[in-house]
């Protein structure tokens, strides 16, 4: 895994060198394209959150807003946060793409002492991952509007 990642780096230095492409300058392509596929996962949980909602609507409209004040405790925003931050240096420093990056998020391991269904535990676990998404999505647009903003002041 060490080796493509390696690997993956050097290829992308190489080409990005190749076309005249500076260092940030492809710093910046490649958290646009992480931010798509962040895109993508985001709009995975917000349909699996639609789809749960069609299948039960009186039990999501009960338990949607339980799992909503589940996950605004302190403790779950600091461990959010906490592999947001880690996968945040993993896309932005180290080149790594966020397919590789596997996060689920299970209800056992904010609450273990917590019984729930399966239709309350996927319901938290997309609720989770969409707010995760959100999260990372914001710290590498940050992140690639700094870049920007270095490249032009560069220029």
């Amino acid at each position: 895994m060490l080796k493509k990642s390696y690997f993956s780096l050097l290829i992308i230095l190489t080409t990005a060198s190749a076309w005249g492409m500076s260092t940030s300058e492809s710093q910046i392509e490649h958290i646009n394209n992480e931010l798509s596929a962040i895109k993508r996962a985001l709009n995975v949980a917000k349909i699996q959150i639609k789809r749960a909602q069609i299948a039960s609507p009186k039990l999501y409209a009960s338990v949607q807003p339980v799992l909503e004040r589940a996950l605004a405790r302190s403790e779950v925003l600091t461990q959010l946060q906490t592999t947001v931050n880690t996968h945040f240096e993993a896309i932005a420093n180290r080149n790594m793409s966020f397919n590789s990056l596997k996060t689920t998020f299970h209800f056992s391991t904010f609450f273990p002492k917590v019984t729930m269904k399966d239709y309350g535990k996927n319901l938290f676990s997309s609720m989770a991952q969409k707010q995760y998404c959100l999260l990372l999505g914001q710290k590498l647009t940050q992140k690639r509007d700094e870049l920007k903003n270095e490249t032009v002041v560069q220029e």
